[in-house]
Parts: C-alpha cells; sequence; structure tokens
C-alpha cells in the first residue's frame, strides 16, 4: 500500500484550528510530498481544514477524532490503513485550557475534562496508532523505514523544575505535566525501534485558547510575547523533521529553547 518514496505518513489530532490547522500548512510547505491524516472532532464544521484538503486531495485526508475517546481514536486508525499501512509521525496536538482561578475555588470537574483530552487524548492516540507507528517496525522489513516520531503538544505551564508561579492554570497544568510523565514512559519503551518521543511546548500562541495579541499578557512578569500559529507550526515541523532519538528523544523541548525544558 504506502511505500518508503512516500510520505512522510503524519496524522495530527486537533487539526481543525489553531496550531494544528497550521501544523497541517506548515508539513506540506515543508514536505510538499506528505500524506497528512487531520483529525477533527466534527469535520462537517472544519471548514479551514477542508478547504485545504480539497486544494490538496492527495495530501491531505480530513477524519474524525474525538481525542478523550477510546473508540474514536481507533476508528480514525482505521481511516488511515485505508490509504496506508504505517505511520511515522503521529502529533498529539488537541487540547483544552480553563481559566485562572485559585485552586481553593475550582471546579474539580475542570480537573477532570482537562485531564481526559490533554493527558489522556494522546494515550488513547499513542495507544491506537502504536501498530502502525511502532509494530510497524519490528518486523524484518522495516530496517529501511524512517524513525518513528510521537510528538505530544505539551505546555511550559506543565514544568515542574520551572514552575511559573506569575501565571498559574491549575488544571491545565497538572495535564500537561501528566501527559510528560506519558511521553517519557513511552520513550523509554520504545528503544528497540528507536522511536523519538517528544513533548514539546509549541510557545504562549494567539488561538482560540490563548491570548489575541502579543501584549495580551504584557503585565504578567517574564512571560514571553504571543506568537502567531503559523510561527509556532513552523518551528514545530521544523523539530519534528530534525529531531533524533538521541538529541531529542525522552527530553522535553519548547518553542524558542536551545536546551531541554527541565521536567
Amino acid at each position: 500500500m504506502s511505500s518508503i518514496q512516500q510520505g512522510p505518513f503524519v496524522l495530527i489530532s486537533g487539526a481543525n484550528r489553531g496550531i494544528g490547522l497550521s501544523l497541517v500548512s506548515a508539513f506540506l510547505k515543508h514536505t510538499p510530498s506528505a500524506v497528512i491524516f487531520a483529525g477533527a472532532r466534527d469535520p462537517s464544521k472544519a471548514t479551514e481544514l477542508n478547504e485545504i484538503a480539497k486544494k490538496y486531495p492527495n495530501n491531505v485526508h480530513v477524519i474524525k477524532l474525538v481525542a478523550d475517546d477510546a473508540e474514536s481514536n481507533k476508528a480514525a486508525v482505521e481511516e488511515v490503513k485505508k490509504v496506508t499501512d504505517r505511520l511515522d509521525i503521529v502529533v498529539a496536538n488537541a487540547g483544552i485550557a480553563s481559566g485562572a482561578e485559585p485552586v481553593h475555588t475550582d471546579d474539580i470537574s475542570i480537573y477532570k475534562s482537562t485531564f481526559d483530552v490533554n493527558t489522556l487524548g494522546p494515550l488513547h492516540l499513542y495507544q491506537a496508532t502504536h501498530p502502525l507507528l511502532i509494530a510497524t517496525r519490528t518486523n524484518s522489513s522495516a530496517k529501511d523505514l524512517p524513525a518513528p516520531k510521537f510528538f505530544i503538544t505539551s505546555s511550559a505551564l506543565g514544568s515542574l523544575g520551572n514552575f511559573f508561579s506569575a501565571f498559574i492554570l491549575a488544571p491545565y497544568g497538572v495535564s500537561k505535566a501528566a501527559v510528560n510523565y506519558i511521553a517519557l514512559a513511552i520513550h523509554h519503551q520504545t528503544e528497540d525501534v528507536g522511536a523519538v518521543v517528544v513533548p514539546y511546548h509549541p510557545g504562549l500562541v494567539m488561538t482560540d485558547m490563548g491570548p489575541k495579541d502579543p501584549a495580551a499578557f504584557a503585565h504578567i512578569p517574564n512571560l514571553p510575547a504571543a506568537i502567531t500559529p503559523e510561527q509556532s507550526a513552523q518551528e514545530y515541523v521544523d523539530l519534528i523533521d530534525r529531531s533524533t532519538r538521541a538529541e531529542h528523544g525522552g527530553k522535553f523541548w519548547g518553542q524558542g529553547s536551545s536546551e531541554p525544558y527541565p521536567w
């Protein structure tokens, strides 16, 4: 079905808006031969994504993917299998965020819903894509395949070693710290296939969930200026392309940084 000359074969969750939508365009620009499976919770409402797919029908396949639903992740992979028998890159990008309420007044249900999407979502996606991303590299015919790459859109707010006390989003930060652990666990469990597994902070990005202009959070000390989804995605795709297990795998990387972030 798929061949070594084609691809890379890429699956991106949360591709209907923001960083995910820009990742689709960035991959097409960076690697015109890329075949991208763009996951959206409701493909019928993913207007901009569908327009890209119409323009690049051989490169972009819009698929239904609900991040926090295990069966939806499995069904999405079944759609992928209609086109290819392998994946080379998976980007678990779908996510949600909440407001900056004090912990003592936070609604516990927000922690649960945020954890379901931001932490369990990437886990569902990894388990569903494992047969195409990881298991395909364990047979004798896989020696010429590129190293599999599993990236998770994380956040600097999930860093405990560099805790940002001036800007606390507890449900969000908890979910990202937890998904970083999952990324590190996957890294250590995929040494045999040389997988590159990286949680990545894409920057403070001007999206539906983030600030609306670069100076929106200027009142918060030491918080970097916000960047556009296009700038974020360009740097993200560049790192994915050049990343290696030896240099980047099992470390927490972030936009604009030449050194790993502290866990």
